[in-house]
């Protein structure tokens, strides 16, 4: 049986979720998971505030990753606005990483 919280498996699921829908404005997307609460939290960093297409894009992305986990799973989202200056503060496992960065 596949262990929904091992780090390559969050990854994968994060990096599926993303394909095709990736915004511009990304920088970086993290994983992880807490089997004891039965918690994923995903979070996405943009480079300044994401536009609502950008939002909703990684919304859809959110959905897609906790649809790979059984009831009563529940997800934690968070859509940051960062500057390349300030740096980046990612989850336990990095998905997505926008080139150059």
């Amino acid at each position: 049986m596949i262990d929904p919280v091992a780090p390559d498996v969050l990854r994968a699921s994060l990096r599926r979720a993303l394909l095709g829908q990736t915004p511009a404005q990304l920088l970086q997307a993290s994983i992880e998971a807490d089997a004891g609460m039965q918690l994923v939290r995903v979070r996405f960093e943009f480079e300044g505030q994401p536009s609502e297409e950008a939002w909703e894009s990684c919304s859809c992305a959110a959905t897609e990753v906790i649809s790979d986990f059984p009831a009563p799973w529940t997800i934690d989202e968070a859509y940051l606005a960062r500057s390349l200056a300030t740096g980046l503060f990612p989850l336990a496992w990095v998905a997505y990483l926008r080139p150059g960065n």
